[in-house]
């Protein structure tokens, strides 16, 4: 008797064991949100991992779980220490002094000192900029890291606060300086991965900055953004990404089921004019001051994104100057403007010159949602000016291609080459120096300007170069701000404590201390 009454307790545990583990991640067919005990998140991105090397292919949102560089930017976009608990420059900005954090291990059990830093700058880091910028390094003890550079750098540590320039377990890095496996010092260990399906990370009990809130994170490959919207309202995942879904994501903003984790980010997009195709200013000004975004982008993505402001997004701050935005929104002034440039209307309405009517064509991604949402309100804007515009929407491949080889008139695109909380990359690798990958348009001025601030040391002597060479370019509109990207996720409401990053690559940078109430 008393061997049937213990059978019969153990067999209602087991039942109620099994109903606690099938509501873990509440029924996916009727919508249910995460478990509070489980401390589980499962979110939906459109990327795939892409390899264990945040220097090698990681995907940038992920090596912010399982790695830390020595200063890395917080969720606000500002230096804050990591491996690094301090650091100083020297009067001459060449020397540059580390004092590293002690009793930090890799995933793989490995200590984190001044040796194995060493051996990532001189092995998998060597090509990046902050590396290959290093004269010689010293250790002269295990907590002290000291670079001396070539050239004098301020930027030396925005550079060594690139995710690529994480640290990783000198024991997994192979021969050809790449990684056998994931091995970083950041809160989550990567505990499986399925190429193009998903991949999952773990909490590392030895993490450095102490517990966190989530213990597994998985992450869910879903491409299309509005398959990623509807697993969310299935609850086939918590929360999703933002990124390129902003018409997706639009759609679920007034469920009450879900919160919106937002913040203006450091990128934005905007409107590159190719000088070779449209070398008059008139005509730049004209399509400048036909287009109202701050009317345009309330409309179509209100609250998604933040309008345009200043050369570069608000998360620069005192870099961005207050007067190098784009042309005021005056359409009364576009005809003395053409009319000055030798252009005068015709019978159908559409500007000309010459004969020639003056035709455009602004090309963009398909791919992404929100410049599919734009395009066709910047061509109707454009159109109610005399503005004749073609559309030639194409994939991301291809919009690239096109860049590269400067076959467009007008592309709406991303805002790149801004790696870091400085600007020197953008402008002379980027964009506005004669040597710069898309020379969107540069002159010995502005080179002369791009030139001092790579080497200026003094942080006021730099606001004012960043002013001066944003202002210059702007003078000749080579380019119109369409707006300031913000990063977002959209999760159930139940998920809390999560402060987005400002930084494209840092998005998940505060994940450890979200939680599910």
């Amino acid at each position: 008797m008393k061997k049937r009454k213990i059978t019969a307790l153990l067999l209602i545990a087991l039942t109620l064991a099994a109903g606690l583990a099938a509501c873990s991640r509440g029924d996916s067919g009727s919508g249910g949100p995460p478990s509070p005990e489980a401390q589980e998140l499962v979110i939906g991105d459109q990327f795939d991992l892409g390899g264990f090397d945040p220097a090698g292919g990681m995907l940038d949102d992920a090596q912010i779980l399982a790695y830390n560089a020595l200063i890395e930017l917080d969720a606000d976009f500002k230096q804050v220490p990591a491996l690094a608990e301090s650091w100083e420059m020297s009067a001459d900005g060449k020397t540059w002094t580390f004092h590293l954090r002690s009793g930090v291990t890799f995933h793989d059990g490995e200590p984190f000192d001044s040796a194995a830093a060493l051996v990532n700058f001189q092995t998998r880091l060597a090509g990046w900029p902050a590396a290959a910028a290093v004269e010689t390094y010293e250790t002269p003890d295990a907590n002290t890291l000291i670079c001396k550079l070539k050239q004098p750098s301020y930027a030396f540590a925005s550079d060594i606060a690139r995710t690529a320039m994480s640290m990783a377990s000198p024991k997994a890095i192979n021969e050809d300086g790449t990684l056998a496996y994931e091995a970083g010092t950041g809160p989550y260990k990567l505990a499986g991965w399925t190429p193009d399906v998903e991949y999952t990370f773990e909490a590392y009990d030895g993490y450095w900055g102490g517990p966190v809130n989530l213990q597994k994170i998985t992450f869910k490959v879903v491409a299309d953004a509005q398959a990623r919207a509807m697993a969310l309202e299935a609850g086939e995942i918590d929360m999703m990404s933002g990124y390129q879904s902003l018409a997706a994501i639009k759609r679920l903003t007034d469920d009450p089921r879900f919160t919106m984790f937002i913040k203006t980010q450091n990128t934005s997009g905007a409107i590159y004019f190719n000088l070779e195709r449209v070398p008059d200013l008139s005509v730049r000004a004209a399509v400048a001051k036909a287009l109202d975004f701050g009317a345009m982008l309330p409309s179509l993505l209100p609250g998604l994104v933040t309008p345009p402001s200043g050369f570069f997004s608000p998360a620069y701050g005192e870099l961005v100057s207050p007067d190098a935005g784009n042309p005021a929104y005056d359409p009364a002034a576009i005809p003395a403007l053409l009319e000055a440039g030798g252009y005068s209307r015709g019978a159908d309405g559409i500007w000309a010159k010459d004969g020639a009517p003056l035709a455009l064509t602004l090309t963009y991604s398909t791919g992404n949602s929100e410049d599919s949402l734009l395009a066709p309100a910047i061509q109707a804007q454009l159109a109610e000016a005399g503005l004749a515009l073609t559309l030639n929407g194409v994939d991301g491949a291809t919009l690239g291609d096109l860049l590269d080889r400067k076959e467009y008139d007008l592309a709406l695109t991303g805002q790149s080459f801004i790696p870091t909380d400085d600007t020197v990359f953008h402008y002379a690798e980027g964009y506005w120096h004669t040597g710069s990958y898309y020379n969107i348009y540069s002159t010995p001025e502005i080179d002369a300007l791009i030139d001092e601030l790579a080497v200026s040391l003094d942080r006021e002597r730099r606001k004012e170069l960043n002013w001066k060479i944003q202002e210059k370019i702007m003078e000749q509109v080579p380019v119109i701000m369409v707006y300031h990207r913000n990063s977002i996720r959209l999760a159930w409401e139940k998920v809390s404590g999560f402060d987005i990053g400002a930084g494209c690559w840092h998005v998940n940078y505060d994940l450890k201390n979200a939680k599910i109430n």
